[in-house]
């Protein structure tokens, strides 16, 4: 065994832990091995990146194509119009026929594809028979995975390996070679699901009978448990405020959904909309909110004098004027990103630029050079401040002055926290006066500490007391909003989920499209709210429901994720139209060019017709294919890239080059020799069902194109060593490759159903194992009687 061989096999084993692990996402993962491979010199750094002119990946990239001009001229909905008339009312025929339908397709284009696509069919499905989603989808992601099995362009294992085969010397498989194996297991598969599956599917109960949709809501999402109403009193400072003004959701981390006026209900109301004493406002999210913020008690605002404005600036305090530098790196930020106050030990009081002046209410204000900035702090740091490259000059002022100059009186506040407060014991951060009311504490002054006891600019890691005085900047309206949220009063019960809905108001459910590169971002950082004006109500993720309680735009979105917004249909109808996000309610989603859907069947036909005849190499086919999809206005040429999965293709590049390591460090023998050779010895069944067993438990944690190329060279070079058909053993590899049913993490597609149908992971481990034991023994008793060893 050279040193080679050792390397490759710690690559190797380093590679499976950051894929099982997700420390690092997969397409980083292909890069570190290629880069560790070149740099060690197991393979040339001349062919290390020849991966990447593979024609398994320009392949890829080209059916990626061809199946988003399938896509976007929704062939599907033809599709699934069929399957609605022929399926009728049972329950059997319609899991039967989805499945044959979601399996034909994904053996004509990617599997992801096909399944994003009938998605939204089969919610519509479910819905008009009253059967929960959670019966089909499940269904529906085997019958995709199955049928990508059954052609060579189905799903990237498939493409990788005939790639692999080819470079060999063995010939490469056709594009139906798959066929025999892969209908065999999906016609097993589907027989499997509608006499045994179904009945491990997960049906939860939910409360409530009013109906399918209404249900599905009430018992998912909880919305029955976190509806609720309360009444603006009369004489509230709330009274002609818009819902801007009145920080509804940044205070108290709720969303409005409706506002009850004169016995007229209001819904979605637009941020403008001007509240009104005795409306009453209907919530969405935790009750306990409301009732937390009265806990605070009433933070008596006692209007100070001048004093106050001295007190501020006694002993080390000061005052001073600072101005941003033509060069700064502060400017274009805001005052908030910045982070100021702790990152210079100081606070802005006040802004001017030219002759306006702002104060209190400018921490979203962009800064600009020549800005001036006034300055609370002390006065040996902000001493410090003028060798910062960020100001250009520093001068002082007194309180006399700077009160005249920036009407600085009028924003300060001196607030106490009375006795039994709940802000007894938080944290400056956890009261969130700063991000809910814009109200800044400059000094807690307290009683009974070091010194005098008070705390000059506190941090937002300094804990409140009760009996606390509180010396605060801020615009006086902002706490009235607070007293008079405090002053809400309690309504009766609020409305069904039935009446905050009409023809122009209503209910959606989302889930990020496969191609989306918002995973790991959260709404806030998309602008979603702003973008499309829609309530975000609730994520299902993994069998539980994060509701607005935890703060939703600020949550980071996972694949899979199924979001539930509310809000004027014809902006749901406009989130449609974002490649990001997939809307899963029928009549909301996207208008498909249908009337290029003829085009782009015809197109689909000739691809196979000219692969399947040899007139063209496949990748050539699937390259004129997506080209002619583009011609054709079956796609728009902006619309082409984003489709590309380019995480895939860097994956595959970087894959391809470790297949090549352990080809030619004899790695790839050794594996052969000593572990797959070994199970030969007790027949080929049993190496068979080693080789599938190898594949397919990989395939649960570790990205099935990267398991083929892994055991490929494996696969060959047990071929070679026991004189047996490289083709029989690759189409084990093949199968066992694609068979990713024990877990959500082993297969896109699984991930993808897994929010909108509700489902827990253990919800596939116990439908999907008695289907991979069956694809065992099909594997180990009907594929040599197609590809004899």
């Amino acid at each position: 065994m050279n040193a080679d061989v050792f390397i490759v096999l710690a690559i190797i084993a380093v590679a499976v832990v950051l894929f099982v692990t997700e420390w690092v996402r997969y397409d980083g993962v292909a890069l570190i091995v290629l880069l560790a491979l070149a740099i060690s010199g197991v393979i040339p750094m001349s062919r290390a990146i020849e991966g990447f002119a593979n024609p398994a990946v320009v392949t890829i990239a080209a059916v990626l194509v061809l199946s988003g001009g399938l896509y976007r001229t929704g062939v599907a909905n033809l599709v699934g119009a069929q399957v609605m008339r022929l399926a009728g009312d049972s329950p059997v025929r319609v899991t039967g026929l989805m499945m044959l339908t979601a399996g034909l397709m994904s053996g004509l284009m990617n599997n992801i594809a096909a399944t994003a696509l009938l998605l939204p069919v089969v919610l519509d499905i479910a819905r008009r028979l009253g059967m929960r989603p959670s019966r089909l989808l499940i269904p529906l992601s085997f019958a995709a995975l199955l049928g990508g099995m059954t052609t060579l362009i189905g799903t990237g294992p498939n493409i990788l390996l005939s790639t692999v085969l080819e470079r060999s010397g063995e010939g490469s498989f056709g594009l139906f070679s798959f066929t025999p194996v892969g209908a065999a297991a999906l016609v097993l598969g589907v027989l499997y699901m509608i006499l045994a599956g179904r009945h491990l599917l997960p049906d939860r109960p939910t409360d409530g009978d009013e109906g399918a949709g209404d249900v599905d809501l009430r018992g998912r999402y909880d919305l029955g448990e976190t509806l609720f109403s309360l009444r603006i009193p009369r004489g509230s400072a709330l009274d002609g405020k818009s819902l801007i003004q009145a920080r509804l959701g940044r205070a108290l981390g709720i969303d409005l959904l409706a506002v009850r006026r004169h016995g007229q209900l209001l819904r979605a109301p637009e941020p403008e909309f001007l509240l009104a004493s005795g409306d009453i406002l209907i919530f969405e999210g935790r009750r306990d909110a409301v009732d937390g913020l009265r806990a605070w008690g009433h933070l008596a605002n006692h209007e100070e004098s001048e004093d106050t404005l001295w007190r501020l600036v006694e002993d080390a305090t000061a005052l001073a004027k600072i101005e941003i530098a033509p060069n700064s790196g502060l400017i274009g930020s805001t005052v908030r990103s910045l982070d100021f106050r702790n990152r210079f030990q100081a606070h802005i009081v006040a802004l001017r630029r030219g002759d306006e002046i702002r104060s209190a209410s400018f921490q979203e204000t962009r800064l600009e050079a020549g800005d001036t900035l006034l300055l609370l702090g002390r006065e040996d740091r902000l001493q410090q401040l003028r060798y910062e490259d960020e100001f250009s000059s520093l001068g002082w002022t007194d309180i006399g002055t700077a009160t005249r100059e920036y009407d600085l009186q009028r924003w300060l506040m001196r607030l106490r926290i009375p006795e039994g407060s709940a802000l007894h014991g938080q944290t400056l951060a956890e009261s969130r006066l700063s991000h809910a009311f814009d109200l800044t504490v400059l000094e807690i002054q307290r009683e009974g500490g070091s010194g005098n006891g008070n705390i000059f600019l506190p941090r937002a890691s300094d804990v409140l007391r009760s009996g606390d005085g509180l010396i605060v900047e801020g615009n006086p309206e902002a706490y009235a909003v607070l007293d008079a949220l405090q002053a809400l009063e309690p309504h009766d019960a609020p409305p069904s989920l039935r009446e905050l809905e009409s023809e122009r108001v209503g209910f959606g459910e989302v889930t990020l499209a496969p191609s989306s590169n918002i995973v790991g971002k959260t709404l806030g950082e998309i602008f979603f709210r702003e973008s499309y004006g829609l309530t975000l109500l609730a994520i299902w993720r993994g069998g539980q429901t994060i509701h607005s309680n935890i703060r939703l735009g600020e949550t980071r979105l996972q694949f899979g994720d199924a979001l539930l917004v509310y809000g004027v249909r014809k902006k749901i109808q406009l989130l449609a139209r974002d490649p990001r996000f997939l809307v899963l309610t029928a009549e909301l989603r996207e208008v498909f060019r249908a009337r290029r859907a003829p085009v782009a069947s015809a197109i689909m036909v000739g691809v196979i017709l000219a692969a399947s005849l040899n007139l063209l190499p496949v990748y050539i086919a699937a390259l004129l294919g997506a080209l002619l999809m583009v011609f054709s206005g079956c796609l728009k040429w902006n619309e082409v890239y984003p489709l590309i999965e380019w995480r895939v293709v860097v994956l595959l590049g970087g894959m391809l080059a470790l297949g090549l390591a352990m080809e030619e460090s004899g790695t790839a023998e050794l594996l052969a020799r000593e572990v797959v050779g070994r199970a030969a010895e007790a027949g080929p069944r049993v190496l068979i069902a080693t080789l599938f067993l190898l594949c397919a438990l990989a395939a649960q944690f570790v990205p099935t194109s990267a398991v083929a190329v892994l055991v490929a060279p494996i696969a060959l070079s047990t071929a070679t060593e026991l004189d047996i058909s490289a083709r029989a053993l690759f189409m084990v590899v093949a199968v066992g490759s694609s068979c990713a049913f024990l877990s959500p993490f082993g297969h896109p597609v699984n991930l993808l159903v897994m929010g909108v149908g509700g489902y827990k992971v253990t919800d596939y481990t116990r439908v999907g194992a008695p289907l991979f034991l069956l694809l065992l023994l099909l594997v180990v008793f009907f594929l040599p009687v197609v590809w004899p060893i």
